[in-house]
């Protein structure tokens, strides 16, 4: 009985507290937790802006939404990947996951853009408190030489149960939203006259049809989301803190690391300004993807980005870990131009699912390995004891730039759809957006190895 009590999770060397050995049982927590959280976060992600569309939200209510969320998720994490420095990843880690799952099961309730814009502060702010916090515990249990590789595995797994869950959620909910809509329809034409009152100003359930059909495919999709994350919860439950090194200044923010670090420093500006980038096209894609895509076709093509990136992965790990951080960001972001151009030509030329899956395709080729070298790179210049501040400190920034990035670019876009019609506003916005992002990449070739030591 005692031995199965003191069981460690962690094997530690005594003479090596910083760098402990993950068992069996610790990788399998990790690899279920990046599985359930990755599709809960990507299906939670990218149809709450779908959603948007669907109950008629303007273009500045989706800059808001998809500038909120960005700014909140990512500029939050600074201070709450510090506090994961000294309180403990595993407590933090478990708030941000249920409460991500909680608020996110409300958005179908919402029928506003602007309560919704609310909603998506409390959902962000949930997942600002899990993400540093993961991303510091897998620090926590790995060293440079193989901490690409572990990145890697985890963000392939993520990408194989996204395909799966896009899949199945897909086909869910079309099982699901006729009885959904049925019931709606019922309702509805009992509601009489109270429905066209409050549909004038916004505020109730819509009274056409195809509306309430999409409203109900949509609500499926993110109550589903929503069920991920709280599994992801309930896994998470079974983590165990690894006896690292603890922060002993209880500060929640510091920009230390950026006076000390140049290299880490040259990371965040030209991070930020690519992702202030790459923010730009934010609130104008849903349109185009709600516009010439049925829910169950968005799915699919979520699917085939999840299936790229996947096998980008299983052919890039072999070699992840001696590929230099620049050239694997440079290459992951230089190709996030043709999404763009991608959508542009399906609002002109094609406007088909299949065409926006090549796209998406595309982009999950890209991030397969960005999203494996960002947090590499910004834990390689980290001390032992400030993984998270340092991983924090890098998304608050990125958070400020893509907030700015994207209200910019929705409220411009109301403007101009003013004297260009929407139709012309998403196609000129989607070029030049376009060069932006081709542009904005080659600023990852001028970064240098990271280094962990003051003026590196």
């Amino acid at each position: 009985m005692n031995d199965a009590v003191n069981e460690s999770v962690i094997l530690v060397d005594e003479n090596i507290l910083s760098y402990p050995v993950i068992t069996s049982k610790m990788k399998v927590i990790l690899l279920l937790i990046s599985a359930f959280g990755t599709a809960a976060r990507m299906i939670g992600r990218m149809f709450v802006e779908m959603y948007a569309v669907v109950i008629g939200s303007s273009k500045t209510a989706i800059s808001l939404i998809t500038s909120i969320r960005n700014l909140i998720t990512l500029a939050f994490q600074s201070s709450f990947g510090r506090i994961s420095d000294f309180l403990g990843r595993k407590v933090m880690i478990l708030i941000g996951l249920f409460g991500a799952g909680i608020s996110l099961a409300l958005f179908p309730l919402i029928r506003n853009q602007w309560v919704l814009v609310v909603g998506v502060f409390f959902f962000s702010l949930c997942f600002a408190i899990y993400n540093p916090s993961f991303t510091a515990l897998i620090g926590d249990l790995t060293k440079k030489e193989n901490r690409a590789g572990l990145f890697s595995l985890l963000t392939l797994v993520g990408s194989l149960a996204s395909f799966i869950g896009l899949l199945l959620i897909g086909e869910l909910s079309d099982l699901v939203q006729p009885h959904l809509t049925q019931y709606s329809h019922i309702h509805l034409s009992s509601m009489g006259d109270l429905i066209l009152s409050y549909t004038k100003f916004g505020y109730g359930f819509e009274s056409d049809f195809l509306s309430v059909f999409q409203h109900n495919q949509y609500s499926v999709i993110l109550y589903l989301a929503a069920c991920l994350f709280i599994i992801t919860g309930i896994i998470s439950v079974l983590l165990t803190d690894p006896p690292t090194e603890k922060l002993a200044e209880r500060s929640v923010l510091s920009f230390t690391p950026l006076k000390e670090n140049k290299r880490f420093r040259r990371f965040v500006i030209v991070g930020s300004t690519m992702g202030f980038v790459m923010s730009l096209g934010w609130p104008i894609f849903p349109f185009v993807r709600v516009n010439y895509a049925t829910p169950k076709e968005n799915t699919w093509i979520w699917a085939t980005f999840s299936i790229v990136m996947m096998l980008t992965l299983l052919i890039t790990r072999p070699f992840i870990d001696k590929m230099k951080r620049k050239w694997a960001l440079f290459i992951g972001r230089c190709f996030m131009f043709f999404i763009p151009l991608n959508l542009a030509l399906t609002a002109m030329y094609l406007p088909t699912w299949w065409f926006m899956a090549i796209g998406a395709g595309i982009s999950g080729f890209g991030n397969s390995f960005y999203f494996v070298a960002e947090s590499s790179y910004a834990l390689d210049c980290a001390p032992e004891k400030e993984k998270g501040t340092y991983t924090g400190l890098f998304y608050l920034f990125l958070g400020i730039a893509t907030f700015f990035g994207s209200l910019l670019s929705g409220l411009l876009a109301d403007l101009v759809e003013n004297y260009l019609g929407e139709l012309n506003t998403i196609i000129l916005f989607l070029w030049i957006i376009t060069g932006a992002r081709f542009l904005a990449s080659f600023g990852f070739l001028f970064l240098k190895e990271p280094m962990n030591t003051r003026n590196g």
